[in-house]
Order: structure tokens, then C-alpha cells, then sequence
């Protein structure tokens, strides 16, 4: 295996524990992982489509808008028209969508203000942006890898 694979398994591995850490913590407050990632998404009180939050998180448009139609039958969300689109609409957490926020990922946020003191006493925030290029990088490569499958498709 080469240095880069390495590399790249032992940052996989980093990334697998930070989403174990999300998904205990989602079981232990009876929210499922879909669920606590929406709601990390909308806490920040950007103005947010669901579009923009599947982008973003990954997620399928199906299941925002599942999750996004019950929070609303329990009154922690709206939808506001997005003015100049017709049909699109952002997602706003109500009082009783923020407090559910804050019951929810109070102690996230808590964990990933202590763990980011620590880390940037050792590391500069770049570390930050290198992995926002990773990230970028390995997207590339699935859209080039998807490009070249529909050429074969194409060519046989």
C-alpha cells in the first residue's frame, strides 16, 4: 500500500470516529443521525433550502423533506418563501425548534468547541482548508469517475 493510501485510510478512520461520535450521541437522544445532521444544518440560522441542505449534508432531497414535514406537523420549523423563486424555500427553526436545537446539540457543540481549542493549540486552522481540498479532490475524482463510466456506457 502506498503512503497516500495509508494516509488516506488513517483520515478515513478519523472520520468514521467523529460520525460514531454524532450517531451515539443521536441514540442517546432518540434522534436519528439524518435527523441530528438537519438539525446541525439549520442551528447555524443560515437561511437554508432543503436543496441547499442535501447538497451540503449529503443527503437525499427525500429525506429532508420527510423530516422536514413532520418537524413542521410539530411545530419546530416553517418554510419561507425565498423571494424571486417560485417554488423554493428556506427552513427556519420556530422557538420551539431552536430550544429542541440547543436540548439536542448543546453538548455537540460543546464537544467541538473543546476538541477545536485543542487542536489549534497544536495546528493552525489550515489544517481546515486542507481538508476542505481533500474533500474537493475526492469529489472530483467520483465526478470524473462517473464522467468516464458514461463515456464507456456510451462507447460499447
Amino acid at each position: 500500500m502506498s503512503r497516500e493510501c495509508d494516509l488516506a485510510r488513517r483520515l478515513m478512520y478519523a472520520f468514521y470516529s467523529i460520525d460514531q461520535f454524532f450517531v451515539a450521541k443521536g441514540k442517546n437522544a432518540k434522534i436519528n443521525y439524518a435527523e441530528l445532521c438537519l438539525l446541525y444544518g439549520l442551528d447555524s440560522g443560515s437561511m437554508v433550502s432543503q436543496k441547499e441542505l442535501a447538497e451540503l449534508l449529503y443527503a437525499p432531497t427525500t429525506t429532508i423533506n420527510t423530516i422536514v414535514k413532520a418537524w413542521e406537523k410539530q411545530g419546530l420549523l416553517v418554510q419561507v418563501p425565498v423571494e424571486g423563486k417560485r417554488r423554493e424555500k428556506h427552513l427556519v427553526l420556530t422557538e420551539a425548534g431552536k430550544q429542541y436545537a440547543r436540548e439536542h446539540l448543546d453538548f455537540i457543540h460543546q464537544a467541538e468547541e473543546k476538541a477545536m481549542q485543542k487542536t489549534l493549540v497544536k495546528y493552525s486552522e489550515d489544517f481546515i482548508e486542507a481538508l476542505e481540498y481533500y474533500s474537493a479532490c475526492i469529489r472530483a475524482c467520483n465526478d470524473r469517475s462517473d464522467h468516464d463510466a458514461e463515456e464507456r456506457e456510451q462507447n460499447q
